[in-house]
């Protein structure tokens, strides 16, 4: 089943299969995109391809909890809404993440109708990134941006290297505005998110009829680029099969809609992106040295924001106001601790990582200051929690044993309550006192 392409995109991430495959299929025939993640690794796999429109995890994973998921995905959420699901030993847990910024969290077993509403009301509206910053902030990058404005007049391929997040199609667009092309479309391929058995009709198009399923004509990307500039980011997941496609297109100018009886040329020119090591993928046999060749006519580094360490509050500034504008807010000032918070992180995902944290800073600041815990809120986790009066440290004393009575129990009330000396009713309502959860039910 292939989603629309305005469907709403969920990642799923869950290890128990049983309950994953339930999801994935009530979620899919709600109408949403779903991707389904089985441990920490696939969901951070998932989240550097593309960035998602909700999230939904599982709170105990096989490669780490749910904070630890949560630390290492937030420089890739920007705003997209993240939900931890927990049995009741976690509550705890997830109480945390959300002081710490996530977006909400759900008891097992919870209701998927409450949650289709849930993500649909979380989601926020569609908005595009806005006018994309450029390069030549600081001497880091101002030789790229020289090289982009040369190249733009010749007209061969490039291929651009880079980590995740650099800006490399941020490169290429540069390439692309300043050209005879400009007046072209600009049509963005990620070649490792798009699903195998769809590429090669994604790529060159096909007829009506041209396989099951085939109800209409499909224009593909070679001829919807027409004159001006395809884009193929992440070159390097390509399906071997399509890189041998690519290659004939490249080499001799056409290509053939699936179903058709006649070529058509491809008259735009192909920039190609990767983060991956592609001598050694070649050296694997996993990509193709001849296509490598006609790809990197000229070959152009990006450099990562920790090399640039002078462009990171200009960009910050610049990305601060294109948020602001597009969320209708007013723009923020920038503490001096923000401002030095913003210096001293390392930017692991880079550009990306900085766009996405100020995308969501800007939707949960509520002040006329962005503070650096606006910014890192992941932080929290590793800070003791506020001073307790007697009674707070009490309650949460009572709802750590309640909590370790449900675990030792497996979950069933009727034996925690057996084990703390109380009734099953009395359990059911203080844990639901003490937690504020509403959804809970005292049939176990």
């Amino acid at each position: 089943m292939t989603a629309a392409p305005s469907a709403i995109h969920v990642l799923l991430i869950e290890d128990d299969s049983v309950l994953g495959g339930a999801l994935v299929q009530r979620l899919r025939l709600e109408g949403f995109h779903v991707s389904h993640a089985s441990d920490g690794e696939q969901a951070l796999s998932a989240l550097r391809r593309q960035r998602p429109d909700f999230v939904l995890s599982d709170i105990r994973l096989p490669d780490g909890s749910g904070e630890d998921l949560y630390r290492r995905a937030l420089p890739y959420l920007g705003r997209t809404p993240i939900v931890f699901a927990t049995a009741f030993a976690d509550v705890g847990q997830a109480v945390r993440l959300v002081r710490a910024g996530a977006d909400d969290y759900l008891t097992k077993p919870f209701d998927v109708d409450a949650l289709v509403e849930r993500i649909r009301a979380l989601v926020p509206a569609a908005a595009g990134e806005g006018p994309t910053l450029g390069f030549g902030l600081s001497p880091a990058t101002a030789r790229l941006a020289a090289d982009l404005e040369r190249l733009a007049a010749r007209d061969v391929p490039v291929l651009l290297l880079g980590e995740t997040g650099v800006g490399k199609e941020v490169a290429a667009r540069r390439l692309h505005e300043a050209s005879a092309r400009a007046n072209g479309p600009f049509v963005a391929v990620n070649c490792g998110a798009v699903p195998r058995e769809l590429m090669e009709s994604q790529f060159f198009g096909h007829e009506r009829g041209a396989f099951t399923g085939a109800s209409g004509a499909h224009v593909g990307w070679f001829e919807e680029a027409a004159g001006g500039t395809l884009f193929l980011d992440e070159i390097g997941e390509l399906d071997p099969r399509l890189q041998t496609a690519l290659l004939r297109v490249l080499q001799d100018g056409h290509f053939r809609r699936l179903g058709a009886r006649q070529d058509q040329r491809f008259s735009g020119r192909v920039v190609a992106a990767t983060n991956a090591d592609l001598g050694a993928r070649i050296a694997e046999r996993a990509f193709r040295e001849d296509l490598y060749y006609r790809l990197a006519v000229v070959e152009l580094r990006v450099p990562p924001l920790r090399e640039r360490p002078d462009e990171v509050l200009p960009l910050a500034r610049g990305l601060l106001q294109q948020a602001t504008e597009r969320q209708g807010l007013a723009t923020p000032a920038l503490s001096g601790e923000t401002e030095a918070a913003l210096r001293a992180h390392d930017w692991p995902g880079n550009v990306r990582e900085l766009r996405n944290r100020i995308e969501r800073a800007v939707a949960l600041c509520d002040g006329h200051t962005l503070g650096a815990g606006d910014l890192f809120p992941e932080r929290a986790l590793d800070e003791p929690g506020p001073a307790a009066t007697l009674a707070d440290a009490r309650e949460r004393a009572e709802l750590a044993q309640i909590e370790r009575a449900l675990e030792q129990s497996g979950g069933r009330l009727a034996e925690a309550a057996q084990r703390l000396g109380i009734s099953r009713t009395t359990l059911w309502k203080r844990r639901k006192k003490l937690t504020g959860d509403e959804g809970g039910s005292s049939n176990s």
